[in-house]
């Protein structure tokens, strides 16, 4: 019994160490004056972040450029890049990187600029919106994906200008890829509609321009020929 008590009375001065322990850390977190003026500025500095879900998996890096030790791809990004739980990436926030497709790594036509993309599972890109710095404009495309797939439906705006098109999902066949386009441009008061086919660019033509008569053209299937029409006041 004496052996118990004794054995009691020193997990008991054990817990009481620990219990001052803790009590002088807490005090110690809250007078450090390090830790005060972190948590005045509340601000973290760091080149590089990356963050693991419960399994350990990395699910999201920060950075410029953005760490490639936990990502599949390996081109250079900056920003912020969304990882499934296979590393591969599924959405960047950033300056525009590369387009990958098929496997393969494309410069953009308009490199200087930032968007938002979103990829498929095989980490290629099916949807971006974006502004392009080179020519102030902003764009939304959704593609069909594929190596070859291309824009499904691409948006775009810039100063005076403003156009949409639907395109064909043409992978490696031949064929008009354009199939829908709306245009205008504002300083020539100029609008147009044109819906075409495999074989055909511009089977429909629509066009209304500055107060002029508007315009409807079309090509016959059978006789290919081209038929305008006027509609005369």
């Amino acid at each position: 019994m004496e052996q118990q008590i004794n054995s009691l009375k020193k997990v008991q001065k054990i817990q009481t160490l620990i219990i001052l322990l803790l009590i002088v850390a807490i005090i110690w977190v809250y007078l450090n004056p390090r830790n005060q003026e972190l948590k005045s500025n509340e601000i973290i500095h760091s080149k590089g972040i990356v963050i693991h879900d419960n399994e350990g998996n990395p699910r999201m890096a920060i950075g410029f450029p953005v760490t490639n030790e936990v990502r599949v791809r390996k081109d250079t990004l900056n920003g912020m890049v969304f990882l499934d739980d296979k590393g591969m990436d599924r959405i960047h926030l950033g300056p525009h990187g590369k387009l990958f497709l098929g496997g393969n790594y494309y410069n953009r036509t308009n490199n200087e600029g930032w968007s938002l993309f979103f990829n498929d599972p095989k980490g290629e890109e099916r949807s971006g919106y974006g502004f392009s710095d080179s020519d102030n404009s902003i764009g939304l495309g959704m593609d069909y994906g594929g190596a070859h797939g291309g824009e499904a439906i691409y948006l775009y705006a810039a100063p005076q200008i403003a156009f949409m098109t639907i395109n064909a999902d043409l992978q490696d066949k031949q064929g008009i890829r354009d199939r829908i386009v709306l245009w205008h441009e504002t300083d020539k008061d100029l609008s147009i509609a044109k819906i075409s086919d495999a074989k055909k660019d511009g089977r429909i033509i629509l066009k209304a321009e500055n107060g002029s008569n508007p315009t409807i053209e079309y090509t016959d299937s059978l006789l290919y020929k081209v038929n305008i029409h006027k509609n005369h006041k």
